[in-house]
């Protein structure tokens, strides 16, 4: 183990100016990965944010929101006067709830894939309170089932908002993440996305979906998605298996 050294000669990926993505996300992706595929050891030290600065193309306050994402998620550990080291890191999969399926999947290292179960226009009905502003407006009702490399992780039922995005009806969820489509075909960007967990208990649907018995435990999120104007445009109900994945959340999506 290392612990006073920086590694040398790091495999920095670029970043994209002009990605939906900000660039400190970019960045805590890239160096996350370096954590993940063992390229970076716990007791590594980072490089002093100027070296990452330099290597990424980016000031410094961009790369300090990089790096605090890492040390929320207890990736990193600041030590002053010394720097920044790579933490031991748990055995289970984090599963992180403040971005897309189609993209955590990604980081994992998975091919994400989704099961479109039902897919029907209507006009929105839910009684939670985020939606209840928005009942008789148009929207499309999606209900998938999400697997990472065929492995059943995820029941969804998404309520998208369709005001803003006409036509996203016409989109293949089996293959295309809802996130990315709102992003890339109607230029909606995601400003936050909120969430009211809970346990709960796989019913004999669920448990058939999921490949796991009637009675296991899952993870309940509730997730109302908000735009920059603070608009919701999807309300989404999602059982996930809570006997392989920690999940981690994060509140507000901020731009730089």
């Amino acid at each position: 183990m290392n612990t006073e050294e920086v590694k040398p000669n790091l495999p920095y990926s670029s970043v994209d100016p002009h990605s939906p993505v900000p660039l400190y996300h970019q960045i805590y992706l890239d160096l996350r990965r370096m954590v993940q595929r063992d390229i970076l050891f716990p007791g590594d030290m980072l490089p002093p944010e100027l070296d990452i600065c330099q290597a990424y193309g980016v000031g410094r306050q961009t790369v300090r929101q990089a790096i605090s994402r890492l040390v929320d998620e207890q990736m990193v550990e600041r030590f002053a006067g010394r720097g920044t080291f790579i933490r031991e890191q748990p055995n289970f999969i984090q599963f992180f709830l403040d971005r897309s399926f189609s993209q955590q999947m990604r980081e994992m290292g998975l091919k994400p894939h989704s099961q479109v179960l039902s897919h029907q226009t209507g006009n929105v009905e839910l009684e939670v309170p985020p939606m209840q502003g928005y009942r008789g407006e148009p929207c499309l009702m999606l209900e998938r089932l999400r697997l990472g490399d065929n492995e059943p992780i995820c029941h969804q039922i998404s309520t998208i908002l369709s005001k803003r995005c006409p036509g996203i009806e016409q989109q293949d969820f089996n293959q295309q993440s809802l996130y990315e489509v709102l992003a890339t075909q109607y230029q909606l960007m995601i400003n936050r996305i909120d969430h009211v967990v809970r346990a709960t208990a796989a019913d004999g649907y669920r448990a058939d979906l999921l490949h796991v018995e009637e009675g296991t435990p899952l993870l309940f999120v509730g997730t109302t998605t908000y735009l920059e104007d603070d608009e919701v445009i999807e309300y989404s109900s999602s059982y996930y298996r809570a006997d392989r994945y920690e999940y981690s959340t994060s509140q507000t999506c901020r731009s730089t």
